[in-house]
């Protein structure tokens, strides 16, 4: 009997709105923030202790740049472009999303939810956002629900149901990708085997089915997963014109580099 009292994933309190799982994400890290920066202030630094004030500093330093990929995420998921994101940095669109879809993407890769980013057994997102209320109603007066107030899916269990079943749908499409791709290595090898054969364009419609499929999934992908919607639309893009170049009938030397991708 397993006895490492690991909370089994459908006993878990069901997460929020990605949104709002991502204000909850960066009202941590502020905290985290705060807290350092008061420690600090009053911390007694010995007169030998060469690199202490750097290596606090450093620390939060460390922080505060988690802050800002944490609000690159609120943004996106708020409905913000990349442009909109650059011309808030002072960068460029293309600049911005150099330097922050892998995080975005990581993200999008967790579920769109916080994840191992709070050490106090809060999983339940109404427990972690009650600890954070009543921290900063302690610190600044700010009245017993500053954090719960912002985030609209905790008093709406309609909109945090639905975002959990676009959860599941983007889990089943994801699996769905993965086997779509190995089924387009399969067609692959099948028409290679099939060349000079009577039944090769049998073979090759099957691949370019297979590939179709893919582009399908991915269109659903980025209608339901849009902080990621522009890759998913780009590898469904690339996924129809490797069927449709299979279609076209392209000589099999040309067709051995267009393996699923």
């Amino acid at each position: 009997m397993d006895e490492t009292n690991e909370p089994d994933e459908r006993e878990r309190p069901p997460a929020l709105a990605p949104v709002d799982e991502a204000i909850l994400a960066r009202a941590q890290t502020l905290l985290e923030i705060v807290e350092s920066a008061l420690r600090d202030v009053a911390q007694p630094y010995p007169s030998d202790d060469h690199g202490g004030i750097l290596r606090d500093a450093l620390f939060v330093h460390g922080i505060a740049e988690k802050l800002v990929d944490q609000a690159v995420v609120v943004e996106r998921e708020r409905g913000a472009s990349w442009s909109d994101i650059g011309n808030a940095a002072g960068i460029s669109r293309q600049s911005a999303h150099e330097r922050w879809s892998t995080k975005v993407g990581a993200w999008v890769m967790m579920g769109r939810q916080r994840n191992g980013i709070f050490d106090r057994g809060a999983a339940d997102p109404a427990e972690h956002a009650r600890y954070l209320d009543e921290w900063l109603d302690a610190l600044t007066g700010k009245g017993p629900d500053a954090v719960s107030r912002q985030l609209s899916s905790l008093r709406d269990e309609a909109a945090r149901q639905e975002a959990n079943n676009r959860r599941s749908e983007v889990k089943r499409l994801r699996q769905r990708t993965e086997e779509l791709r190995q089924e387009c290595d399969d067609a692959y090898t099948a028409v290679m085997e099939a060349a000079g054969t009577d039944g090769v364009e049998e073979k090759r419609a099957v691949w370019a089915a297979r590939h179709f499929a893919r582009a399908e999934a991915f269109d659903r992908l980025a209608a339901i997963e849009e902080p990621a919607a522009a890759e998913h639309r780009r590898t469904a893009a690339a996924q129809r014109a490797i069927a449709e170049g299979i279609l076209r009938g392209r000589a099999d030397e040309d067709l051995t580099s267009r393996k699923a991708v």
